[in-house]
C-alpha cells in the first residue's frame, strides 16, 4: 500500500495534525506500507520539523501563522488565502504523483480535496478533520472518499456533514512518553520540593493562558511561593502573556520554553507535578494524552472531550471554563495532596496503555485504506 500524506504545516510546526500524520505514518510503515509526504515549507527558510528518513516532497508556501488573524478585522481572509495557495498547488502535484499512490491522506485541507477531484484525480482521498469548523467552498468534505476524525469532532461531523465519518483514535507513544527521572529541574534551578505546573499549548486565545497565569498568581499567594509554571509553546499571543506575567510580578516562577522539540518534551513532562488544560474548546488534546502517559494528574476545564480522557475526575480535576477561582482552587488541592495527584497519575498511565496507543489506530486506518482501494478496483472493473 502506497500512502501519500498531504499536510501543509509539516515543515513549519508540530501540532496535533502533524503528530497524527508522523506517528500514524511510522506505524503504517511497520505494517508494510510505503509512506511519503507532501508538505509546505515557508518562503523564508526555517528549520523544518524533523522528518528523519521520511520521503517528503516540499512545496514553498507563504507562512502567516504568526499573524493573530482571529483578532484582525477581516483576518480570516489572510488565513484562507495562505492555505488556498498551498492547497491548489498541492492538488496539482498530487494529481501528477497519483500513478505511484494508492491512497491520499489529507490533514484538514478540504479545499485541496475539492481541487484534486475537479482536476480529475482518481486516487481515493481520506480527509482527516480535527475540528468541525473549516472552509469548504468546493465541497471537499462530501467529495472525499472517506472522512476520519477523533474525539468530539466525530459526532459533530456525523450529525452535520458525513454520517459515515470513521472514528480513528488519536494516540501517544507510551515508550517515549513515560514516567521517569528528569534533569529539567536541575537545569532550570527549580527546588526538588517545589510544585511544578506544566501547560503545553500554542499561545492562542482559545487556550486561555491568561486564566492560567491569574490562577497561578493566586496559588503563589496561597502558600506556594516556590511554585513554578512552565509554558511550552509559541504563538501570536506570547508577548501579551509575557507582559501579564511581568505585571503579576511572577519573575522566574514562570518559565517560557518557547517552541520545544518534540523529542525533548518527555523530559519536560517528567519534571512536572501536574499539567493544566484551560482551553475554551478542545476536540481531543494531544497534550493531555502526553501528560497522562507520563503519569501526571490533570487540571482541565470542562472542554467537552478532555474530561472523558481522564474518566471525568479519576485522572484529575475538572473546573468550569473561564472560572479562574475554581482553577486556582484545583491547583491548590492537588498541590497540597501529593498522594491524590500520584494516584490520578497512575490511573492516567494505565488508561493510556489500555486505550490510546498508535498501533491500534494504524491497523484500523489500514483496513479503511484497503476497503477504499478494493471498492475502487470493483468500480473500475
Amino acid at each position: 500500500m502506497r500512502v501519500l500524506f498531504v499536510n501543509r504545516m509539516l515543515g513549519m510546526a508540530r501540532g496535533g495534525g502533524e503528530t497524527f500524520d508522523l506517528e500514524i505514518g511510522a506505524r503504517l510503515e511497520r505494517l508494510g506500507c510505503r509512506v511519503s509526504y507532501l508538505a509546505g515549507r515557508p518562503l523564508v527558510r526555517r528549520p523544518p520539523v524533523v522528518l528523519g528518513h521520511r520521503r517528503v516532497d516540499w512545496l514553498r508556501t507563504p507562512d502567516l501563522t504568526w499573524v493573530p488573524w482571529d483578532r484582525l478585522r477581516g483576518g480570516w481572509r489572510l488565513r484562507t488565502l495562505d492555505f488556498q495557495l498551498f492547497e491548489r498547488r498541492a492538488a496539482t502535484r498530487a494529481r501528477w504523483l497519483e500513478g505511484g499512490t494508492d491512497v491520499i491522506q489529507v490533514c484538514e485541507l478540504a479545499w485541496f480535496v475539492g481541487w484534486y477531484k475537479r482536476l480529475g484525480g482518481r486516487t481515493p482521498v481520506v480527509l482527516r478533520l480535527t475540528a468541525p469548523d473549516f472552509y469548504d467552498p468546493l465541497g471537499g468534505v462530501n467529495a472525499a472518499d472517506a472522512v476520519i476524525a477523533s474525539g468530539a469532532t466525530v459526532n459533530r461531523v456525523r450529525r452535520s456533514l458525513r454520517a459515515d465519518c470513521v472514528a480513528i483514535q488519536n494516540g501517544v507513544d507510551p515508550e517515549l512518553f513515560s514516567p521517569g527521572a528528569s534533569a529539567f529541574r536541575h537545569v532550570h534551578g527549580i527546588p526538588a520540593d517545589a510544585l511544578v505546573i506544566l501547560m503545553v499549548a500554542r499561545f492562542h486565545y482559545v487556550k486561555r493562558h491568561d486564566l492560567v497565569l491569574d490562577a497561578f498568581a493566586r496559588l503563589c499567594r496561597a502558600g506556594f511561593p516556590d511554585a513554578r509554571l512552565v509554558l511550552a509553546g509559541s504563538g501570536p499571543l506570547e508577548r501579551r502573556v509575557r507582559r501579564q506575567a511581568a505585571e503579576y510580578r511572577l519573575g522566574s516562577r514562570v518559565i517560557f520554553l518557547g517552541e520545544t522539540p518534540f523529542s525533548d518534551m518527555p523530559e519536560v513532562y517528567r519534571a512536572a507535578d501536574l499539567a493544566v488544560i484551560a482551553s475554551e474548546y478542545e476536540s481531543f488534546c494531544f497534550a493531555a494524552l502526553e501528560a497522562m502517559a507520563c503519569g501526571l494528574a490533570l487540571v482541565t476545564t470542562d472542554t467537552e472531550w478532555v474530561p472523558r480522557l481522564i474518566g471525568r475526575e479519576q485522572g484529575g480535576l475538572v473546573v468550569p471554563r473561564g472560572d479562574v477561582a475554581a482553577l486556582a482552587r484545583a491547583f491548590e488541592t492537588l498541590g497540597r495532596r501529593p498522594e491524590l495527584r500520584s494516584g490520578m497519575g497512575r490511573w492516567n498511565r494505565r488508561e493510556v496503555e489500555r486505550r490510546y496507543t498508535w498501533d491500534g489506530s494504524a491497523r484500523r486506518l489500514l483496513e479503511l485504506y484497503r476497503e477504499l482501494t478494493c471498492a475502487q478496483g470493483r468500480h473500475q472493473g
